[in-house]
């Protein structure tokens, strides 16, 4: 590969799209560029409709495991999965025979279509190999958080119906303890071997499903259709405890098709006998930026993925050193790393072309102290933005260009949006005005596990998701995120549910009522913050209220902006906490 490639000089001209009619909706739309005049249509019941630039979209009818085997003889012969730990490596020849071994194990353990088995490991090539097999038997796939405290643990398997559970060596004893009275005895137990210690006892060993794989009979016909469930990430949607978003074959492969033909080849090449894309797999596979954005997409297209099961400053700095990394996914405090560190040398990112940022807003000062720091500018190495949720598996938006740093881009090919005022429920179509982001698509959902009143809040009229996410646009049509809707919290990608916390606080003894917010963090992006209205003659202070729950969650979710405690707790009429007034008093 050239040192610098020079990718797509600008975004495809909006103008490629067919008028078929638009109708023009109001001056500013009128007085803009002629691209811009094709940008906004009217659907057939009024409704203002944000077009891709990138044009319509059909999605194949190919199972995920199709998908990303597809092109598999171009490059069955280099590195697909590779351990930055262990350095144990997988071409891909032998990724798509183990993933065919392990369906057979698990089909031969009695696993049947529609099973669902909870992965949950930390970022190994067997991870990757897990989830392909678990698909390949026809099953699905639930990816838990490998950081999850035993209760977390134990909600999410509750929750999805888990039948057997896919973990690694250095967490399997916590996991046993987790699912200990939620799985019947006998529910396989498989344990990927780390090399952090030893596997428990009467558990099996991952090894053993390649193993035995191979003198079982051939997975050679899918019952599943592209249909059917594929995924059961959880997510706490616009508000309430996580749920399991339900993500079909037709969402995942939609979405890698989508992105594929909004990005393609401007932005990453396909393998071919003498090039292949280096990528660090930084971002957890259990999310699904992780999973549908970077690992899954990468591989359909021959890249060498190297894993990390936790961002390390000293692993990834060696890694950068030993090969020629060509493009990177992050999250915002990744890139406060690279500018922070000053073992982060200008010439470790010489083959890098593109570093895309996604799961928290990134702000235009990190991007342009990126660039300073390193010397170089958009038409070397481009840091851009994209913007999705696990609801839509992931990608909505995307900016390609890297010269709008704030700015989440265009709607990406098939995929619709619209800006709804949400006191008005009118929708907006003028430069600067925003409104929350409306997202169509067949990248969308199917639904949330058994929770239709939350379905139903999510995904209205004509499919229609809700986001949560204020937005706006500018002259040229690339849209930028200001505010949320929902109350999540975003710590450093990963979502943090108030309610969750709040539900928590109270079992506290002297706590009577409790109220979580997000405050802006520079690192995290987000961090929570408790306010406490304690119980009458009640003595805890606020370091005992950070201990009660430290344990109790991720580390993600601890208080780390603090504990206020308050005569009262702001609600609404309905008794619903008024979070907004809180946030306006920490300003």
């Amino acid at each position: 590969m050239t040192t610098v490639r020079q990718i797509l000089r600008c975004a495809r001209r909006i103008g490629q799209i067919q008028e078929g009619g638009a109708k023009l909706l109001n001056r500013s739309v009128r007085c803009a560029s002629t691209q811009a005049r094709q940008k906004i249509t009217e659907d057939e019941n009024g409704k203002k409709v944000f077009l891709s630039p990138y044009g319509d979209f059909t999605p194949s009818d190919l199972l995920v495991q199709e998908y990303i085997w597809k092109d598999l003889a171009n490059h069955a012969n280099k590195i697909a999965l590779e351990c930055a730990v262990t350095g144990r490596k997988y071409t891909y020849s032998e990724t798509r025979d183990a993933s065919n071994y392990i369906a057979r194990s698990l089909i031969n353990m009695g696993l049947r279509k529609g099973d669902v088995i909870a992965l949950i490991a930390p970022n190994y090539p067997e991870t990757v190999l897990a989830f392909l097999g678990v698909l390949e038997a026809n099953l699905v796939v639930t990816t838990v958080n490998p950081a999850y405290t035993p209760d977390e643990v134990k909600r999410q398997i509750q929750n999805s119906g888990a039948k057997a559970i896919i973990t690694v060596a250095e967490i399997a004893r916590s996991i046993l303890e987790a699912t200990r009275g939620t799985l019947p005895p006998g529910v396989p137990f498989v344990v990927i071997e780390d090399g952090t210690g030893p596997i428990p006892e009467a558990t099996i060993p991952f090894k053993d499903l390649i193993a035995r794989g191979k003198s079982l009979p051939p997975v050679t016909s899918y019952q599943t259709t592209s249909q059917d469930l594929a995924i059961l990430p959880y997510s706490s949607g616009t508000t309430g405890l996580p749920k399991g978003v339900m993500l079909t074959h037709k969402n995942l492969v939609a979405n890698m098709e989508m992105s594929e033909k909004t990005a393609g080849e401007k932005m990453w090449q396909s393998a071919t006998s003498d090039f292949q894309e280096i990528i660090p797999v930084i971002l957890p596979f259990f999310h699904i930026f992780g999973m549908n954005v970077v690992t899954l997409p990468r591989l359909a297209h021959g890249t060498k993925l190297i894993t990390l099961p936790r961002f390390i400053p000293e692993l990834f700095i060696k890694l950068l050193m030993k090969e020629q990394v060509t493009g990177m996914f992050v999250v915002p405090p990744i890139l406060l790393f690279f500018n922070s560190s000053p073992y982060v040398k200008k010439e470790l990112l010489s083959n890098v072309h593109h570093i895309i940022s996604g799961a928290a807003p990134m702000s235009k000062t990190d991007a342009e102290r990126f660039y300073n720091k390193f010397e170089t500018d958009p038409s070397k190495l481009k840091i851009t933005q994209g913007y999705g949720l696990t609801e839509t598996s992931p990608v909505v938006c995307l900016e390609m260009d890297g010269v709008k740093t704030g700015s989440i881009g265009k709607n990406i090919a098939g995929c619709e949006l619209r800006l709804v005022d949400p006191a008005t429920n009118e929708d907006v179509s003028g430069p600067g005005q925003t409104g929350e982001i409306w997202v169509r698509g067949p990248h969308v959902m199917k639904g949330y596990l058994n929770n239709e009143a939350a379905t139903r809040e999510t995904i209205v009229e004509n499919s229609w998701l809700k986001t949560g996410d204020i937005a706006y646009f500018d002259e040229e049509f690339d849209f930028f995120v200001t505010d949320r809707l929902k109350e999540l919290i975003k710590v450093k990608g990963f979502q943090v549910a108030p309610a969750e916390l709040e539900a928590l606080l109270r079992t506290h003894p002297d706590v009577q009522e409790a109220a979580v917010i997000g405050i802006p963090d520079e690192r995290s992006g987000e961090v929570p913050k408790a306010f406490i209205l304690l119980k009458k003659n009640a003595k805890s202070s606020a370091e005992d209220i950070k201990n009660f729950i430290k344990g109790k969650v991720s580390d993600y979710k601890e208080l780390q902006g603090g504990v206020v405690f308050v005569d009262n707790i702001p609600k609404n009429a309905s008794g619903k906490i008024v979070r907004q007034q809180l946030k306006n008093e920490c300003k």
